[in-house]
C-alpha cells in the first residue's frame, strides 16, 4: 500500500500548517481535511497545488473565490518528462552528425605578434 502526503502551509511565512497521509487522493476526504482551515478566520488569497484534479476540485470547492495555481515547478517537472527522451535523442543525434566534421585545429592563422599593443576601443559602452 501505498500511502501520499499531502502538506498545507502558509506560503509568506513557509510555515507548514498541516499535512495528512492518504491511500489515494479522493475529494470528499481532501474536503473534510481542509475543513478546519475553512473556518479560521483568515482570508485564503490564493491555492496552489501539483495539478491532481481531487485537489484542485477540493481546493476549489474549500475556497471557490480563491484563484488557484499550479506549482510550477511540478509543471515543469512534468513537462521535462516528456522533453527529456526527446531531447536526449536529439543531442545523441547531433553529436553523430557532428562526429563526422574535421576537428578545428588549435592554432590561428593570424600571427601572434606580442609586440603589437591593442587600441582600447573608444565606443561607448551603452
Amino acid at each position: 500500500m501505498q500511502l501520499t502526503c499531502r502538506l498545507a502551509y502558509e506560503v509568506l511565512s513557509g510555515t507548514p500548517v498541516s499535512a495528512v497521509q492518504l491511500q489515494q487522493a479522493q475529494v470528499q476526504g481532501l474536503i473534510e481535511w481542509l475543513q478546519p482551515y475553512k473556518e479560521l478566520p483568515y482570508k485564503i488569497l490564493a491555492t496552489l497545488s501539483d495539478g491532481e484534479s481531487a485537489i484542485i476540485t477540493a481546493v476549489n470547492s474549500s475556497w471557490p473565490d480563491a484563484p488557484h495555481q499550479r506549482c510550477q515547478a511540478h509543471f515543469l517537472s512534468n513537462l521535462s518528462e516528456v522533453v527529456l527522451p526527446l531531447d536526449t535523442k536529439l543531442r545523441q543525434q547531433l553529436k553523430a552528425d557532428l562526429d563526422g566534421l574535421p576537428k578545428v585545429p588549435e592554432y590561428s592563422e593570424r600571427s601572434q605578434d606580442s609586440t603589437q599593443s591593442r587600441q582600447p576601443d573608444a565606443s561607448p559602452l551603452f
